[in-house]
């Protein structure tokens, strides 16, 4: 809501007693209190016509038209060139908003599970751990079998079959940091797109 007096709107907040009142009775204060000084103004609604932001500028200094007819004030504010300072903190940020994104991407696909031989297998860390660790006690005893608990239940396993589960569990927890490195090179170069968010992750 902005200030309308004498034909004239300025920015000034509403008087906590007037609020509460809906916007039809913040058009006229004649009605009030002359005590309470604002018999000759009024708030009227905001509607903001500036467009849209265009490259490397920031909103300035802002006009405000009185729309008497809607009895609306029109906003309307100024494009100006953002400093170099301004655009390299504003880069900044936006580059680690999506390097946020993309490792939280990478985190969810990365322990969301995987098929290997038919078998559905938990890829959370801690299973890593220990799939890393039955795998290197699987080099050092041939005879090495193990009961692994899959999502679906327990398998048997030769330490040849673990080596070679751990061996894609790996790959497949390596491919989806690649992807993450490719997702950080795009926003790099600029080329970076909410769509490609969702794309090129292993399955």
């Amino acid at each position: 809501m902005i200030k309308v007096e004498n034909n004239t709107p300025t920015r000034e907040p509403l008087p906590v007693f007037l609020h509460g009142l809906l916007p039809e009775s913040l058009v006229d204060l004649s009605w009030t209190d002359p005590q309470l000084g604002v018999q000759g103004a009024a708030w009227w609604p905001e509607e903001d016509v500036s467009g849209e932001l265009g490259p490397n500028k920031k909103w300035g200094a802002e006009v405000l038209t009185l729309d008497a007819e809607r009895q609306v004030v029109l906003v309307k504010r100024k494009q100006v060139a953002m400093t170099a300072g301004e655009k390299a903190e504003r880069d900044e940020l936006i580059a680690a908003q999506w390097a946020d994104q993309i490792a939280a991407r990478r985190f969810q696909v990365e322990t969301v599970g995987v098929t290997v031989a038919g078998v559905k297998l938990n890829t959370e860390r801690d299973s890593q751990s220990l799939l890393t660790g039955a795998a290197f006690a699987a080099t050092l005893d041939p005879a090495y079998q193990i009961k692994w608990k899959a999502e679906t239940g327990f398998v048997d396993l030769t330490g040849e079959q673990v080596m070679g589960i751990a061996s894609q569990v790996r790959a497949f927890v390596q491919a989806c940091f690649n992807r993450e490195a490719e997702l950080l090179g795009a926003v790099a170069d600029g080329s970076i797109t909410a769509e490609m968010l969702e794309e090129g992750w292993p399955a």
